[in-house]
């Protein structure tokens, strides 16, 4: 059971800080090309762990974590 929530949070702050890092802007091109690429590789496999163990309050916890972000 509380392997279920350190896997929650994991994937949490993953999806978050992922998302973050695609809406970070530098002005640098090459700086942001490569925050960009960084974050689609930790909120892709956040959202789909998310999604995948954790259903429908998986879905639930992705929205709000978005919206604390944006």
């Amino acid at each position: 059971m509380i392997t279920e929530y350190i896997l929650l949070i994991i994937f949490i702050i993953f999806n978050m800080a992922g998302f973050f890092l695609i809406l970070l802007r530098t002005g640098d091109y090459d700086a942001d090309m490569f925050t960009k690429v960084l974050g689609w590789l930790l909120f892709i496999p956040g959202l789909i762990g998310l999604v995948y163990y954790f259903k429908y309050l998986g879905f639930v916890l992705f929205c709000i974590g978005i919206m604390l972000i944006y």
